[in-house]
C-alpha cells in the first residue's frame, strides 16, 4: 500500500477541513470533495487503472504528459512546490475536459430532441408553460415562439376544441391519453386563414421523484395526408360496396339469371371445372338447380358437357366478352349467355347474365318444321300443278295432232278431184291416227278406273310366254318400220294367275316404249324366265337411255324425261305409271336400270306364280264424235299465194300441203325449223305456217331467227302458229313471240284458209 495513501486515511478529516476552507475562501461549496478523496486514495493503492477506464480521453492525455514529464531523465527531484503546481494543473485541465465532454454529453439529447421526426414539447406546472419545443412543434403551430409561454397564450385558437381540457385532466388524473388522427384547427396569426390538420399524439404526464405530476410531454406526428388518404380509401370502398350493393340488389331482382364463377384449372392451366361463387334468385328458376353456392359444376350436373368449361375458359383467359346461345344435353336445356370476366385476369371468374330458352328453341324447331313441312307440300303442290299443266297441254297436243289429220283428209276425202291412191293414202292416215287417239283414250281411263280403285282383273291361268309373244307381234311391224331389231328368250311352263290382257298390256307397254326410244339398227330384248316363285320379265333396249336423276320419277304419272315443245317422242307418259300399276296388283314389282343417257334401258317385271288379287271396275263408255261434212270454199285472195307450212309431224304436213293446194296455193313444206329457214332463203313465201313443239328447233326459236332477218328477207313475213297447244296462255305466248295468229289443233280447214286470206294482204302491201 502507498504511504501517502495511509497518511491521507488517518488525516482523512484534517485535509477535508482543509480543502473546505481553501473552496469557502473562493465562495465554492466543497460537495464532492469526500467522494474524490477516496478516488485519490484508490489511486495511490493501485486501482487507477480501473479509474481511469472510465474518463474521458482527454484526461488521459493530461496524465500522460505529467508522467511523461516526471520521467525526464535530467530533471533533478522536485520539491514539493513544482508537485503541488503540476498536481494543480493536472487537475484543472482534467476538469476542464470532463466538463466539455459532460456538456457535449450534455447537448447530444437536445440536438437528438431537435431532429426528432416528430413533433414533442414539454409542459411545465399547472399552468402548462412551454418550456422546450422541437422544430417539428414550431413547424406543426407555424414557427410561433411558444417557450415561455402557457399554452392558453401560445395556441388560443385550441379553446373550445377540446385540448385544454384534454390537457388538465392528463395533469390532474396523471393518466396518459393517446389520440389518433385527430382533427386540430390553427391559425398562426390572426391575419392568416385558419387550416385544418390531423395529428397522432400522446400526452404524457412527467412525476418527480416523490410521484408528482409537474408537467406533460407532448409527443406525436401529422398524420393529414394519411387521413386524406384513408378517407379517400374509405369513400372509395363506401362506393365500392354501395356499387356492389346496387349491382347485387339488380341481379336480385332481374329476371335473367345471374352467376359468378370461380374458375378451376388442371397442371397444363386448361378449364376443367368451375365452381359457383354467387347466384342470384332468378338462377333456380332459368337452371333448375338449387344450393349451387360453393359447390362445382361437376358435382351439381355430372354430365355436364365440356363445352361449357371450354367456353367459360376462354373469356377467363382473354377477357373477351362471349354472348352465344348453347345448348347442354345433361340438363335438357337452351341457354342464352353473356358472359364477362370479373376481375383481374390472375382471378380467373367469370359473371354470367342467362336465360333458359328452351322453350324458344322448342318453337322455332317446331316453326322451322312446320315451314319445311309447309315448303314441301308447297312444292308439291307446285309441282303437282306444274305436272297437271304439263299433262293438259301434252294431252291437248297428242289429242289434237292425230285429229288434225283425221278432220283434214275426211274433208277432204268428201271432195272431187282426189285421185285413187290419194284416197287409199287418206284412208290409211285416218286409221293409223284414230288408233292412236284410242290407245290414248284408254291409257286415260285405264289411269282413271285405277286412280278411283274400281280396275277389275279377270284372273286365270296365264301363259307368259303366249303372252309375250302376242305382244312381240303387235309391235313388230313398228321396229321394222323403224330398223329395229327384235330378239326374244322366251322360256316354257312359265305360267302365272293373272289377266291376259292387262298382262299383254304391260308387255306391249314395254316393247312400245323400247321400240320408240331406240335408234334405226338398234336391238330390243326380250327375256323370260323362272326366278324361285316368281316369273322374271325382262326388256332391255340399246336405245336413248334414261339420266340417273330422272330413273326415280320414270313410274310416276304424267312425268316424262323431255317435256319441252322440242321433245322428239310423243305419249303423255301414262304408259309406264300404268304399267306399274297393273304390274302391282297383280302382287309383282317392276324396276328399271340404265347406265344413262344414250346407254340403253332394261326393265325388268316380276309375277309370283299364284295371285287372287281381284278387282272391280266400271267399264267405261267409248268417246265418239261424227266429223262434220261440209263443202270446201276458197277465199279468192288464196289464188297464186306461196306459202310454207312447216311441221315435223309427216300426215298433218301432207294433209295441209294438200288442202291449200286445192285453193290455188303454191305449197312449200318443211319437217324442221332449220329445213324451213333453208327454204325462206332460197324462195320467200308470202305467209309462214308453222307448228310450234317440234324435235331440236321449235316454232318460237324459228320465228325469232325469222324476226332477226332484214325485211327484204323476210324479217317480217306474216306468220300463223297453228299448234296442239291450245290453252289461253300458249295463245298469248305465240303472238308475244311475234306470231300474226294462232289457230289450235286439229285444225278446221275453213278456218286455217281463212286466216291464211286475212294475211295476204300484208304481203301485198309489203310487195308494193
Amino acid at each position: 500500500m502507498s504511504a501517502l495513501a495511509e497518511l491521507i486515511e488517518r488525516q482523512k478529516d484534517r485535509v477535508l477541513t482543509a480543502c473546505e476552507r481553501r473552496l469557502a475562501a473562493r465562495g465554492i461549496r466543497a460537495e464532492h470533495a469526500p467522494q474524490h478523496l477516496d478516488t485519490l486514495c484508490q489511486a495511490l493503492k493501485g486501482s487507477e487503472d480501473s479509474q481511469e477506464s472510465r474518463l474521458p480521453d482527454e484526461v488521459h492525455e493530461i496524465g500522460a504528459l505529467v508522467d511523461a514529464v516526471m520521467e525526464l531523465p535530467d530533471v533533478a527531484a522536485p520539491d514539493v512546490r513544482d508537485l503541488a503546481v503540476l498536481a494543480r494543473w493536472s487537475a484543472a485541465c482534467s476538469a476542464g475536459a470532463v466538463a466539455q465532454r459532460l456538456a457535449a454529453d450534455a447537448r447530444r439529447p437536445l440536438e437528438l430532441f431537435e431532429q426528432a421526426p416528430g413533433f414533442v414539447a414539454f409542459l411545465r406546472g399547472p399552468e402548462m408553460v412551454f418550456e422546450v419545443a422541437n422544430a417539428a412543434y414550431h413547424q406543426l403551430v407555424g414557427h410561433r415562439q411558444v417557450v415561455g409561454k402557457t399554452v392558453r397564450e401560445a395556441l388560443p385558437e385550441l379553446e373550445g376544441q377540446g385540448y385544454f381540457e384534454l390537457l388538465e385532466h392528463v395533469y390532474n388524473s396523471g393518466e396518459p391519453y393517446i389520440g389518433t388522427q385527430r382533427k386540430v384547427v390553427l391559425q398562426p396569426s390572426p391575419e392568416e386563414e385558419s387550416s385544418e390538420a390531423y395529428l397522432d399524439f400522446i400526452y404524457q404526464p412527467i412525476r418527480d421523484p416523490h410521484g408528482q405530476v409537474t408537467g406533460i410531454l407532448v409527443q406525436g406526428q401529422e398524420v393529414t395526408q394519411v387521413r386524406l388518404l384513408n378517407q379517400r380509401g374509405e369513400q372509395a370502398e363506401a362506393a365500392l360496396r354501395a356499387s356492389e350493393e346496387r349491382y347485387r340488389r339488380l341481379f336480385a331482382s332481374i329476371d335473367d339469371g345471374y352467376c359468378l364463377l370461380q374458375m378451376i384449372v388442371d397442371d397444363n392451366g386448361e378449364t376443367v371445372d368451375y365452381r359457383f361463387l354467387e347466384a342470384n334468385s332468378a338462377f333456380e328458376t332459368h337452371t333448375g338447380l338449387t344450393g349451387v353456392i360453393g359447390r362445382t359444376a361437376r358435382e351439381v350436373v355430372p354430365g355436364l358437357d365440356d363445352s361449357w368449361f371450354r367456353l367459360y375458359g376462354r373469356v377467363a383467359e382473354t377477357g373477351e366478352t362471349a354472348k352465344f346461345e348453347n345448348y347442354a344435353p345433361a340438363m335438357n336445356r337452351w341457354f342464352e349467355v353473356y358472359a364477362t370476366r370479373a376481375g383481374p385476369a390472375e382471378l380467373r371468374q367469370v359473371a354470367l347474365v342467362f336465360k333458359d330458352v328452351s322453350e324458344r328453341k322448342r318453337n322455332e324447331a317446331n316453326r322451322a318444321e312446320l315451314f319445311a313441312l309447309e315448303s314441301a307440300a308447297r312444292r308439291e303442290a307446285e309441282a303437282a300443278t306444274r305436272l297437271r299443266d304439263e299433262f293438259l297441254a301434252t294431252v291437248s297436243h297428242e289429242l289434237r295432232t292425230p285429229l288434225t289429220s283425221i278432220l283434214g283428209w275426211a274433208q277432204m276425202l268428201q271432195l272431187d278431184g282426189l285421185s285413187a291412191e290419194q284416197r287409199r293414202h287418206a284412208i290409211d292416215t285416218i286409221e293409223r291416227n284414230a288408233r292412236a287417239q284410242a290407245q290414248l283414250i284408254e291409257d286415260l281411263l285405264d289411269v282413271s278406273s285405277i286412280l278411283a280403285g274400281k280396275l277389275r282383273l279377270e284372273v286365270q291361268a296365264v301363259n307368259i310366254r303366249e303372252i309375250v309373244e302376242a305382244a312381240l307381234e303387235t309391235v313388230r311391224p313398228a321396229a321394222e318400220a323403224r330398223g329395229v331389231r327384235l330378239q326374244a328368250t322366251l322360256a316354257s311352263g312359265a305360267t302365272v294367275m293373272g289377266d291376259p290382257q292387262r298382262l299383254q298390256q304391260v308387255v306391249w307397254n314395254l316393247l312400245s316404249n323400247a321400240v320408240k326410244f331406240t335408234p334405226r339398227a338398234g336391238r330390243v330384248q326380250v327375256l323370260v324366265e323362272r326366278r324361285d316363285s316368281s316369273v322374271e320379265i325382262v326388256v332391255a333396249d340399246t336405245g336413248k337411255g334414261i339420266a340417273p336423276e330422272f330413273q326415280p320419277h320414270v313410274f310416276e304419272r304424267f312425268r316424262q324425261a323431255d317435256g319441252a315443245t322440242t321433245r322428239r317422242h310423243g305419249g303423255l307418259g301414262l304408259g309406264l305409271s300404268i304399267v306399274r300399276q297393273l304390274v302391282e296388283m297383280h302382287g309383282g314389282t317392276v324396276s328399271v336400270f340404265s347406265e344413262g343417257e344414250d346407254r340403253g334401258a332394261s326393265f325388268t317385271v316380276r309375277i309370283p306364280l299364284a295371285v287372287t288379287l281381284r278387282r272391280e271396275v266400271e267399264t267405261p263408255e267409248t268417246l265418239r264424235k261424227e266429223a262434220a261434212k261440209q263443202d270446201l270454199h276458197c277465199p279468192p285472195e288464196l289464188a297464186g299465194l306461196r306459202v310454207l307450212v312447216v311441221d315435223d309431224e309427216r300426215d298433218t304436213r301432207d294433209m295441209l300441203g294438200t288442202l291449200l293446194r286445192r285453193c290455188g296455193v303454191e305449197v312449200t313444206l318443211a319437217a324442221s325449223a332449220a329445213e324451213a329457214l333453208r327454204s325462206i332463203e332460197a324462195e320467200r313465201p308470202d305467209v309462214l305456217v308453222s307448228d310450234i313443239g317440234m324435235p331440236g328447233e321449235d316454232g318460237y326459236s324459228l320465228l325469232e331467227k325469222l324476226r332477226k332477218l332484214p325485211r327484204e328477207a323476210g324479217g317480217t313475213l306474216p306468220a300463223v302458229a297453228l299448234t296442239a297447244y291450245a290453252r289461253s296462255e300458249d295463245r298469248t305466248r305465240a303472238l308475244l313471240a311475234g306470231f300474226n295468229n294462232h289457230v289450235a289443233k286439229p285444225v278446221e280447214p275453213l278456218e286455217l284458209l281463212a286466216v291464211i286470206a286475212s294475211l295476204s294482204w300484208r304481203t301485198r302491201k309489203t310487195s308494193t
